[in-house]
């Protein structure tokens, strides 16, 4: 079991990283000046994952456990596991469902929101046999089991979802058709929303977005949906950020994230906690939206650089990282838990 990195960012860095040194050598404080505890390592090195924090539980479905580029149906997680953070002692693992990766899941009113994702058809020793899905299911928290939901209009995968205001929101992506139609692609250039009072359940076109990316993240702020980041048809990856009015129902420029190159919008993950929009990014830092909008500041860098990862809210004041790889090191295991600053 590994210690859980925790860096308080209204501090000095001297004093996180004392705080960091002290977790890793096992000295634990259970001081709320400290704010230290005890996470274990996801049950597997997983990338292209969906997460997810309900209550006072983590939840982690699908992803890919190959290496870099290498797809097979022996290299994608079908399971869906649950951590505790109230008594994180060990992960339990809970039904199951299809083997995914690019998948989106969102968390609401006691259950979880399966979204597309793509499989391998293929063993390792066979050329790559690649499949979009438009499945979608929900996962009841209570009775632990799952039930299906309306079908994305189309297959969908690397793209991302966020549920605001009981509406599911999903942002980019494009569709894999597999070997029996050419390895065909299409990138997506339409956003979708589902209302969850609504009855039936329905997906419905968003105003057309003014970008094709994948690789992105899809985060919610005030009346605003966020669409940070990913790789382009085109140019590949960006650092470009497109924003969507939910008053006005249009689509404008934010500001891009920082940084000299693309990459560094590839594969981030983005979230709101505590009333700010924040971003992680591959070269290990955490940027912050400023209240205006008007640009991304540099608040932290993190314990563990990591991309195709998820960042998640836990209550109103901390992120947890998990899962992912750095270019350097590769896939994480670690869970690493940040304290957003206080407003000033």
């Amino acid at each position: 079991m590994k210690q859980l990195h925790i860096l308080d960012l209204k501090r000095p860095l001297s004093f996180s990283l004392m705080v960091a040194s002290a977790v890793i050598s096992g000295s634990l404080s259970l001081q709320a000046e400290s704010r230290t505890m005890t996470l274990p390592e996801i049950p597997e090195a997983v990338t292209s994952f969906g997460a997810a924090v309900e209550g006072e539980t983590l939840y982690i479905y699908g992803g890919h456990m190959g290496v870099a580029h290498g797809y097979s149906v022996d290299d994608q997680s079908d399971k869906l596991f649950s951590l505790s953070l109230n008594n994180p002692t060990e992960w339990q693992e809970l039904p199951s469902g299809p083997r995914l990766q690019g998948l989106a899941m969102v968390a609401h009113n006691g259950s979880l929101y399966r979204l597309g994702g793509f499989s391998a058809m293929n063993e390792e020793t066979e050329a790559h046999d690649l499949v979009s899905s438009a499945e979608c299911a929900r996962f009841d928290l209570k009775s632990k089991s799952w039930e299906p939901l309306p079908a994305l209009p189309e297959p969908r995968s690397s793209f991302d979802a966020v549920v605001h205001n009981d509406v599911i929101y999903v942002l980019g992506g494009w569709a894999m058709y597999g070997k029996d139609k050419g390895d065909e692609s299409k990138w997506h250039d339409t956003a979708l929303q589902l209302d969850l009072n609504q009855q039936p359940l329905e997906w419905k076109e968003m105003p057309a977005p003014p970008f094709q990316r994948r690789a992105l993240s899809a985060a919610a702020l005030g009346n605003k949906i966020y669409a940070i980041g990913g790789m382009k048809p085109e140019g590949g990856p960006t650092r470009e950020v497109d924003v969507f009015d939910l008053e006005t129902q249009t689509w404008s420029k934010g500001p891009e994230l920082p940084g000299e190159k693309g990459m560094e919008g590839f594969g981030n993950s983005g979230f709101s906690v505590g009333g700010d929009l924040f971003c992680s990014t591959i070269s290990g830092s955490l940027y912050q939206l400023a209240q205006n909008g008007s640009e991304w500041t540099k608040t932290q860098d993190l314990p563990n650089k990591r991309f195709f990862h998820r960042m998640v809210p836990y209550q109103d004041n901390s992120l947890l990282f998990v899962g992912g790889a750095s270019m350097e090191d590769g896939k994480v295991l670690a869970v690493d838990h940040v304290l957003v600053p206080e407003k000033k």
